[in-house]
């Protein structure tokens, strides 16, 4: 069956969760993504075509523009949809030229995503499917609003064939919104369990490692919280140091300055900014335990990230971490408790050894790994269908 990805997040700049659908999919249908994406410093109607090679079994068609500069809201919006709806448009007529036609549209991320779907349904009868990752739908990250948004967020899911979320959470969350469809599914994230790996751990370091990852957005992440605590358990103890990877400036400037002001500095505390996957994997493998101490998630990719490297886990139980996570995996506490936070900490320095990276590992084999995500997609692909299509 020949599959469109269609979306308005992708890599470089955001989306590695996309990509990994989309390397899950491929194992089972012939691919294209099409992503839409705004830019500062390119625009046009000519795409950039990354061709299929290696683990990306796939073409990767990538249309940019750039976002209006208007103080009007109203208008900005509604010409940056134009904007977007004509290079999709563009995407989808160079797609079907060199790729050949799709049987199905699958957009991810609501709703601008999906408005060029819906209006290709009507002008080719083609069917799509929504995934969505977003958590504006819930109140403490709370987006979705405006009359015209929710009408058209509600009309094309209502035309969709089927819609899935990451996590029941944020089903969950998009039924609460009024979201509803007949075929409303949850098909999780997935893991390339054959870079995140347990190959055994390294030679153990001097001081025991506590490790977070993520984009540093201070709302959702809680960055300047886990500061403090560190800096309260740096009092107490001396035997460990953390690690700080990813984020971009000037969110990871902010994050620097403020630990300056608790007085954290390196070795103790280190900030690396984004680093490859693989040596992302490395570190994974090299540290006691991930510490992830958000106020909110729809799913966290980086917590199955760590397990399938043999790494278990401090997080806060928020989202859709609780649907796949569990006491042999680590601990969880509640999102924004410091007190509860620092002597779970306290804790994990202490037993982190104690859980079992086979078990961790297969926590995630058997439920985020590609062939199986890819295959619940094929199942829910086909069932649209109505019919067996050679894949």
């Amino acid at each position: 069956m020949k599959v469109l990805f269609l979306t308005r997040w992708y890599l470089p700049y955001a989306g590695i969760f996309i990509e990994r659908h989309a390397q899950a999919v491929s194992l089972y249908h012939d691919l294209a993504v099409l992503a839409i994406l705004p830019s500062d410093k390119r625009s046009g109607m000519k795409p950039v075509v990354e061709p299929a090679s290696g683990q990306n079994a796939f073409p990767v068609i990538r249309y940019f523009y750039r976002s209006s500069g208007c103080r009007v809201a109203a208008i900005a919006g509604l010409i940056n949809n134009l904007r977007f709806l004509t290079r999709a448009f563009a995407g989808y007529s160079y797609a079907t030229r060199h790729y050949g036609t799709p049987h199905l549209i699958h957009v991810h991320v609501l709703t601008r995503a999906a408005l060029p779907a819906f209006l290709l349904k009507i002008f080719t009868g083609r069917p799509y499917v929504i995934s969505e990752h977003w958590t504006r739908y819930i109140p403490e990250n709370w987006g979705y609003r405006g009359v015209l948004r929710r009408f058209l967020t509600r009309l094309v899911v209502r035309r969709a064939a089927a819609v899935t979320t990451v996590s029941e959470f944020l089903k969950q969350a998009m039924q609460d919104c009024g979201l509803r469809h007949e075929k409303f599914i949850v098909i999780p994230n997935t893991i390339d369990t054959f870079l995140f790996t347990f190959s055994g751990k390294p030679e153990c370091r001097k001081k025991k490692r506590i490790l977070h990852v993520s984009n540093f957005h201070e709302r959702a992440k809680n960055i300047r919280g886990i500061l403090r605590v560190i800096a309260k358990l740096a009092g107490q103890r001396d035997d460990f140091d953390i690690a700080f990877i990813g984020g971009e400036e000037p969110a990871l400037r902010d994050a620097r300055k403020y630990a300056s002001t608790l007085g954290l500095d390196s070795p103790l505390v280190t900030f690396s900014g984004p680093i490859a996957a693989e040596a992302l994997a490395e570190t994974y493998r090299e540290s006691a335990f991930l510490l992830m101490f958000s106020n909110f998630e729809s799913f966290s990719i980086v917590i199955p990230e760590a397990l399938s490297c043999g790494t278990p886990v401090l997080a806060t139980a928020v989202g859709g971490i609780p649907e796949y996570f569990s006491n042999g995996a680590g601990r969880l506490v509640a999102p924004g408790d410091e007190a509860a936070l620092l002597e779970t900490l306290g804790y994990m320095l202490d037993h982190y050894q104690s859980f079992d990276p086979g078990y961790l590992c297969s926590i995630v084999e058997n439920r985020f790994g590609y062939r199986q995500v890819g295959r619940q997609f094929d199942e829910l692909y086909r069932s649209v269908m109505n019919k067996k299509v050679p894949s």
